[in-house]
């Protein structure tokens, strides 16, 4: 058994055992776990694990409730020693010839029900996969993250530098490994044609971190990652079994990475592609000459050691930044380091979307259950004198419940097979539909767990729209049959149980319409945003030199200006540009700016930009605006002065109202040159979005390529009207500049924005399908409750109309029977919104969460969607002829 199911499935059967009284958990508790994971691994070999769970649902529930029915005494210990299994069978066939002869009352309820255990069941799966199940590591709760907090700008970032690796392995009483790591992207030859495969730089113990072993070979040491060391490699199993054939031999051969050869010293197990999909890891070989401690370009992950706990280590870590902020203030100071557990990271970015949907479609299942238990109120109302007449030959009260009951779980049972069904076929097309950023890498599947809530909700569906009505008719009942009442009138309680269930379907209804519309508001304002670069019409794609044949600088600079001359020459391309931080997208630089015209200030009290390396035609090609002076020629090389071009918030910041072209700035990142050069502001362009659509991009500075020497750009296309794609005479190009070179993530920029925009569409789509569901389910259910109050009081109706009743009164007067718990339920939602609204507010931008416009526009909606509800039936009844009304029994 796989240790992440062992702890999945121990997590559930512990929830489980809640059900029985304390005394006997803690007395049997820890054997019946012992028993049921034993028994795990014996249904595991035999294929049997979903018969194993009801089985032990099962047992738990019978042993739980018959211990505390067994203290409670009264009836309830009564109707549970009735349960028999004869009696159950009995019931059980009775329900079901009831539900036959009622096809379209059992239909409707099984179809309402089933549309919300389904989506109910979907939903949770998903937050299963992401969320409830453990990483698929051993102990995965001891794995944590590094976070670098700035606590003079409020800022933190997953930086660290590579000297800090030590410091943390320092503490071997809290770590028992701690490795750096980054993302890499090499390109693969010698098996076929180019092709660029993602990877990882590692300090070594990556492996060890996650408490793994390599199915051959060994793990990276920190004693490969030296400046100078060897090039080693350990490859992920998909590159071990696509290029080798999964030959054990291949420990010890060469792959051809980036131009240079590389050995094989290992093989990573089976599922390990840690960070994000990585194939092959390598030695970091920093050197701490050229990148120290200021140099945060890795981020930090480690496992605790045995027995310490996180507050523990949070603690130390504190003490040890502090002692570092003193040792080195040019590098520390203002800077803390805070520890989280590496499963809340992985899935930061989606837990609260996702615990929102997953409220959302208990909301629709909280609707349905309202709608059918309203059905089975008016139902109980015309089964009044049968149940009387069982209650008279002898049936006691708990006898009728329980057959009452039996009968809505013979329904949530079809219903839930029907929304197993439907669930099924609904996580599919979630899985479609869902941007990769919400899913991950997470293996969403219906499991042993997903058909435990499956069945947890079908009892509580049983419990929330049956429980109510057969209690209500079984009490009633007896009485009805000794004072001879018809019963089937119904009552004043009756009327308010069902106007309070109205009301809460339509409160429900509106929270989800205010969420869906708040969604829809902040894709709105999202597609306002100027962004300040082109959108339509511009193509891209990534390329990387390998150092091996290229090195840096000078030579760098003069592929990129051949290749950005041979792009713009080409029918298809009207502009073309390279640049090393391109938007919405990694890349970008962030360092420290000195002003030399102001007094110097210490390195930690510097303000920072972002850099970006770019080429003289990325500014048309990009589609940025020139505000200030001038772009960049092809004079600027490395041999020219060095120079620089500022974004608008840059020089709003900086200068003020001053012109900054003319003015000098130096910034802390070297690339390309011994020292850090004194530079001259010729520009100022518009600020763009580049991390982020919903995020300002601050400070940026951009620099010539040609004196920057990054060896990995985005190549930018601005193609000419009428052009589709210019990427096959791209390729060609790249093709007679070196065969050797890939290109990788070819994107329109209508596809990055989009991508960018996915996941707020995609919630909105959900909460907007919610929403709609549960309006029909509220307006179907407010329809009944006027038709049928038509129908009981055509007697009524007759007589008034008789007597001269308008039929404007009349309309009033069943109009009034709707409309009043609606509009109870509209303030219910309404306040019900404006307590949750908040939760919703990292999902929105550019719109409050007591947004007054959404409010208006979703309850005038709803408003419209209940009078017409309420006025069809209403205007049924004013035409109602006064002789029909009157021979009505």
């Amino acid at each position: 058994m796989k240790t992440h199911d062992h702890a999945r499935r121990a997590r559930l059967y512990r929830l489980m055992l809640r059900l029985l009284p304390p005394e006997a958990r803690e007395e049997f508790g820890t054997e019946m776990l012992q028993l049921f994971l034993d028994r795990c691994r014996e249904a595991e070999e035999a294929g049997g694990m979903t018969r194993l769970w009801f089985e032990a649902g099962w047992d738990v529930v019978r042993h739980g409730t018959a211990e505390r029915l067994e203290r409670a005494g009264g009836h309830m210990r009564d109707l549970w020693r009735g349960m028999t299994m004869g009696g159950w069978i009995q019931d059980v066939r009775f329900a079901a010839r009831g539900l036959r002869r009622r096809p379209g009352f059992s239909s409707a309820a099984v179809v309402t029900l089933a549309l919300g255990i389904g989506a109910s069941v979907s939903i949770f799966s998903v937050v299963n996969g992401v969320l409830l199940t453990p990483l698929p590591y051993p102990e995965p709760e001891s794995l944590v993250t590094f976070w670098s907090v700035n606590e003079e700008r409020g800022t933190r970032s997953r930086g660290m530098a590579h000297p800090e690796v030590a410091d943390w392995r320092a503490l071997s009483s809290t770590f028992e490994h701690v490795a750096g790591y980054a993302r890499a992207r090499m390109t693969l030859t010698g098996f076929g044609l180019p092709e660029v495969v993602a990877g990882g730089r590692t300090t070594g113990d990556l492996l060890a971190v996650f408490g793994l072993n390599p199915t051959l070979g060994r793990d990276l040491t920190p004693e490969d990652d030296v400046s100078d060391g060897a090039r080693v490699v350990v490859l992920g199993q998909g590159l071990w079994t696509e290029r080798f054939g999964g030959d054990p031999g291949a420990v010890g051969r060469t792959v051809t990475l980036d131009g240079a050869s590389w050995e094989v010293v290992g093989v990573a197990p089976e599922g390990f592609d840690f960070p994000g999909g990585a194939g092959y890891w390598v030695p970091f070989y920093n050197d701490p000459e050229e990148c120290g401690r200021g140099c945060r370009i890795m981020s930090g992950i480690a496992r605790l050691a045995g027995g310490a706990d996180l507050e523990r280590a949070r603690r130390q870590v504190g003490v040890v930044s502090a002692r570092l902020a003193e040792e080195y203030p040019d590098s520390h100071r203002y800077r803390a380091t805070e520890l989280e557990r590496l499963a809340d990271v992985v899935v930061a970015d989606v837990e609260t979307a996702l615990w929102l949907l997953l409220g959302a479609v208990s909301m629709v299942l909280l609707v349905a259950c309202a709608n059918v238990a309203n059905l089975l109120l008016a139902r109980a109302v015309d089964r009044s004198a049968e149940v009387s007449l069982r209650a008279t030959l002898g049936a006691s009260v708990i006898r009728l419940a329980r057959q009452l009951l039996t009968e809505s779980f013979l329904m949530a049972l079809l219903a839930g097979v029907a929304g197993a069904v439907l669930a099924w076929w609904g996580t599919a097309l979630l899985m479609r539909l869902a941007p990769p950023t919400l899913l991950g890498n997470a293996d969403i599947a219906m499991d042993e767990s997903v058909l435990v809530f499956a069945a947890l909700v079908v009892a509580g569906v049983t419990a929330l729209f049956g429980l109510v009505p057969a209690l209500y008719l079984a009490r009633r009942a007896p009485a009805d049959s000794l004072n001879g009442s018809r019963g089937s009138r119904g009552g004043r309680h009756t009327g308010l149980l069902r106007s309070a269930l109205l009301s809460g379907e339509v409160a429900l209804s509106l929270v989800l319409m205010l969420g869906a519309g708040l969604l829809f508001r902040t894709i709105g304002q999202m597609e306002a945003v100027d962004l300040g670069f082109s959108v339509s019409g511009v193509e891209r794609f990534r390329l990387s030199l390998p150092e091996s044949r290229y090195g840096e600088g000078p030579v760098v600079a003069r592929f990129f200006a051949t290749l950005e001359d041979r792009l713009t020459a080409l029918p298809e391309v009207e502009h073309a540009g390279v640049t090393f931080g391109a938007p919405l997208e990694s890349g970008t630089i962030g360092t420290d700016i000195v002003l030399l015209d102001r007094d110097p200030v210490p390195p930690p009290d510097r303000p920072s930009v972002a850099v970006r390396a770019v080429s003289p035609g990325y500014l048309d090609a990009a589609g940025l605006t020139l505000l200030q002076g001038r772009w960049f020629t092809e004079d600027d090389r490395r041999s020219g002065e060095p120079v620089a071009v500022i974004g608008w918030a840059a020089a709003a910041r900086f200068y003020g109202d001053e012109d900054p072209v003319g003015k000098q700035i130096r910034l802390s990142v070297s690339w390309g040159f011994d020292e850090e050069p004194t530079r001259t502001v010729v520009g100022v362009v518009g600020d763009i979005r580049g991390r982020r659509i919903t995020e300002d991009d601050g400070p940026a500075a951009y620099l010539p390529n040609a004196q920057f020497g990054v060896d990995v750009g985005i190549v930018t296309l601005k193609l000419r009207a009428g052009v589709a794609t210019a990427l096959p005479a791209a390729r060609s190009v790249l093709a007679t500049l070196d065969p050797n070179l890939a290109i990788t993530n070819p994107e329109t920029m209508e596809q990055v924005v989009s991508r960018e925009m996915a996941a707020t569409r995609f919630y909105m789509t959900l909460l907007a399908v919610f929403s709609g569901m549960a309006l029909v389910l509220a307006t179907v259910g407010l329809y009944g409750v006027v038709a049928y109050g038509v129908g009981r009081r055509t007697r009524e109706i007759g007589i008034r109309i008789a007597l001269g009743a308008r039929s404007d009164d009349v309309t009033a007067l069943m109009v009034r029977q709707g409309v009043a718990p609606a509009l109870a339920g509209l303030c219910l939602g309404l306040l019900g919104a404006w307590m949750g609204a908040r939760a919703m507010a990292t999902l929105l931008y550019g719109v409050r969460p007591h947004d007054p416009a959404t409010s208006v526009v979703a309850t005038g909606l709803l408003f419209g969607v209940v009078m017409a509800a309420t006025l069809l039936p209403a205007r049924r009844a004013a035409r109602i002829p006064p002789s029909s009304a009157l021979r009505v029994d």
